[in-house]
Protein backbone atom coordinates (compact mmCIF):
# COMPACT_ATOMS: atom_id res chain seq x y z
CA UNK A 1 0.00 0.00 0.00
CA UNK A 2 1.21 3.67 -0.87
CA UNK A 3 1.69 6.67 1.19
CA UNK A 4 -1.30 7.56 -0.94
CA UNK A 5 -3.79 4.60 0.17
CA UNK A 6 -3.26 4.76 3.79
CA UNK A 7 -4.16 8.66 3.19
CA UNK A 8 -6.99 7.60 1.40
CA UNK A 9 -7.60 5.02 4.12
CA UNK A 10 -6.97 7.75 7.22
CA UNK A 11 -9.75 9.94 5.84
CA UNK A 12 -12.34 7.56 7.28
CA UNK A 13 -13.81 8.47 10.54
CA UNK A 14 -10.87 6.84 12.85
CA UNK A 15 -10.73 8.12 16.81
CA UNK A 16 -8.24 10.84 17.16
CA UNK A 17 -7.42 11.74 20.64
CA UNK A 18 -5.65 14.49 22.06
CA UNK A 19 -3.91 14.00 25.62
CA UNK A 20 -1.78 16.97 27.39
CA UNK A 21 1.35 15.82 29.51
CA UNK A 22 1.59 18.52 32.35
CA UNK A 23 5.19 17.49 33.02
CA UNK A 24 6.52 18.42 29.74
CA UNK A 25 3.90 20.47 28.65
CA UNK A 26 3.63 18.84 25.41
CA UNK A 27 0.38 16.91 24.16
CA UNK A 28 0.05 13.23 22.77
CA UNK A 29 -2.08 12.18 20.03
CA UNK A 30 -3.07 8.65 20.02
CA UNK A 31 -5.58 7.12 17.21
CA UNK A 32 -7.52 4.85 19.20
CA UNK A 33 -8.05 2.06 16.79
CA UNK A 34 -4.71 1.31 15.86
CA UNK A 35 -2.46 -0.22 18.95
CA UNK A 36 0.33 1.57 19.60
CA UNK A 37 -0.25 4.56 17.09
CA UNK A 38 0.76 7.65 18.86
CA UNK A 39 3.16 11.09 18.10
CA UNK A 40 3.61 14.17 20.45
CA UNK A 41 4.15 17.68 19.24
CA UNK A 42 4.14 20.95 20.98
CA UNK A 43 0.85 22.35 20.13
CA UNK A 44 -2.34 20.70 18.97
CA UNK A 45 -1.63 20.85 15.09
CA UNK A 46 2.08 19.59 15.81
CA UNK A 47 1.05 16.71 17.61
CA UNK A 48 -2.34 15.70 15.18
CA UNK A 49 -0.06 16.48 12.13
CA UNK A 50 2.91 13.77 13.45
CA UNK A 51 0.09 11.33 14.46
CA UNK A 52 -1.03 11.27 10.45
CA UNK A 53 2.43 10.40 9.43
CA UNK A 54 2.95 7.82 12.68
CA UNK A 55 -0.56 6.08 11.03
CA UNK A 56 0.18 6.26 7.66
CA UNK A 57 3.68 4.10 8.78
CA UNK A 58 1.39 1.85 11.28
CA UNK A 59 -0.95 1.09 8.09
CA UNK A 60 1.97 -0.20 6.10
CA UNK A 61 3.44 -1.68 8.32
CA UNK A 62 0.07 -3.83 9.50
CA UNK A 63 -0.40 -4.58 5.90
CA UNK A 64 3.52 -5.73 5.25
CA UNK A 65 2.85 -8.04 7.93
CA UNK A 66 -0.70 -9.16 6.87
CA UNK A 67 -3.03 -7.88 9.15
CA UNK A 68 -6.35 -6.26 8.57
CA UNK A 69 -6.31 -2.30 9.15
CA UNK A 70 -9.34 -2.60 12.24
CA UNK A 71 -12.33 -0.18 10.33
CA UNK A 72 -13.39 3.36 12.37
CA UNK A 73 -15.21 2.31 15.61
CA UNK A 74 -17.46 5.11 14.39
CA UNK A 75 -18.24 2.73 11.09
CA UNK A 76 -19.42 0.24 13.99
CA UNK A 77 -23.59 -0.05 13.60
CA UNK A 78 -25.28 -0.59 17.07
CA UNK A 79 -28.41 -2.37 16.84
CA UNK A 80 -29.45 -1.64 19.97
CA UNK A 81 -29.75 -5.28 20.76
CA UNK A 82 -27.19 -8.13 21.93
CA UNK A 83 -27.14 -11.19 23.58
CA UNK A 84 -26.51 -11.66 27.34
CA UNK A 85 -25.78 -14.57 29.57
CA UNK A 86 -25.56 -14.51 32.97
CA UNK A 87 -25.68 -17.19 36.50
CA UNK A 88 -29.61 -17.95 36.93
CA UNK A 89 -29.30 -16.56 40.61
CA UNK A 90 -28.35 -12.99 38.87
CA UNK A 91 -31.15 -13.73 36.40
CA UNK A 92 -33.36 -14.24 39.49
CA UNK A 93 -32.38 -11.08 41.34
CA UNK A 94 -32.62 -8.58 38.75
CA UNK A 95 -36.15 -10.06 37.80
CA UNK A 96 -37.25 -9.87 41.22
CA UNK A 97 -35.89 -6.03 41.44
CA UNK A 98 -37.37 -5.11 38.28
CA UNK A 99 -40.76 -6.57 39.77
CA UNK A 100 -40.53 -4.65 42.68
CA UNK A 101 -39.58 -1.72 40.17
CA UNK A 102 -43.31 -2.26 38.49
CA UNK A 103 -40.75 -2.62 35.32
CA UNK A 104 -40.33 -5.46 32.96
CA UNK A 105 -36.76 -6.94 32.99
CA UNK A 106 -35.46 -5.75 29.92
CA UNK A 107 -36.12 -2.16 31.17
CA UNK A 108 -35.01 -2.86 34.55
CA UNK A 109 -31.66 -3.58 33.15
CA UNK A 110 -31.30 -0.91 30.63
CA UNK A 111 -32.02 1.69 33.97
CA UNK A 112 -29.41 -0.33 36.12
CA UNK A 113 -26.83 -0.13 32.48
CA UNK A 114 -27.58 4.03 32.01
CA UNK A 115 -26.84 4.47 35.88
CA UNK A 116 -23.75 3.06 35.73
CA UNK A 117 -22.54 4.59 32.98
CA UNK A 118 -24.15 8.06 34.30
CA UNK A 119 -21.98 7.33 37.53
CA UNK A 120 -18.73 6.62 36.19
CA UNK A 121 -18.89 9.36 33.48
CA UNK A 122 -19.97 11.58 36.53
CA UNK A 123 -16.53 10.14 38.33
CA UNK A 124 -14.31 10.89 35.50
CA UNK A 125 -15.68 14.41 34.99
CA UNK A 126 -15.18 15.36 38.93
CA UNK A 127 -11.92 13.65 39.18
CA UNK A 128 -11.12 16.03 35.82
CA UNK A 129 -12.37 19.17 38.04
CA UNK A 130 -10.43 17.90 41.27
CA UNK A 131 -7.00 17.07 39.14
CA UNK A 132 -7.38 20.71 37.51
CA UNK A 133 -8.20 22.27 40.99
CA UNK A 134 -5.46 20.54 42.85
CA UNK A 135 -3.08 22.20 40.28
CA UNK A 136 -4.13 24.93 40.00
CA UNK A 137 -3.87 25.51 43.88
CA UNK A 138 -0.47 24.00 43.95
CA UNK A 139 0.54 26.52 41.33
CA UNK A 140 -0.91 29.38 43.23
CA UNK A 141 0.76 27.89 46.47
CA UNK A 142 4.25 27.52 44.66
CA UNK A 143 3.67 31.33 43.12
CA UNK A 144 2.82 32.79 46.47
CA UNK A 145 5.55 30.94 48.10
CA UNK A 146 8.19 32.45 45.48
CA UNK A 147 6.86 36.16 45.28
CA UNK A 148 7.91 35.99 48.98
CA UNK A 149 10.67 34.45 48.29
CA UNK A 150 11.73 37.21 45.98
CA UNK A 151 10.33 40.03 47.84
CA UNK A 152 12.13 39.12 51.39
CA UNK A 153 15.17 37.35 50.34
CA UNK A 154 16.39 37.40 54.28
CA UNK A 155 13.40 35.07 55.08
CA UNK A 156 14.24 32.65 52.05
CA UNK A 157 12.86 29.13 53.50
CA UNK A 158 10.49 30.09 55.71
CA UNK A 159 7.10 29.92 55.38
CA UNK A 160 5.15 32.53 53.53
CA UNK A 161 3.02 33.68 56.72
CA UNK A 162 6.34 34.02 58.80
CA UNK A 163 8.07 35.62 55.94
CA UNK A 164 5.22 38.38 56.34
CA UNK A 165 4.99 39.21 60.02
CA UNK A 166 8.83 39.51 59.82
CA UNK A 167 8.80 42.29 56.57
CA UNK A 168 6.10 43.95 58.86
CA UNK A 169 8.33 43.90 61.83
CA UNK A 170 11.30 45.49 59.28
CA UNK A 171 8.87 48.46 58.45
CA UNK A 172 7.86 50.09 61.68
Amino acid sequence: MSHLEARELLKKPYTRVLIPDEESGTLTARLVEFPGCFAQGDNPAEAYERLEAAAESWIEAALEMRQVIPPPTLDVEFSGRFALRLPRSLHSQAAALAELDGTSLNQFIVSTLAEKVGAVSFYRSLTRQFQAAMASTLFNAAKLQLSSVSRFPATAGTRPSTALLQAGKEVH
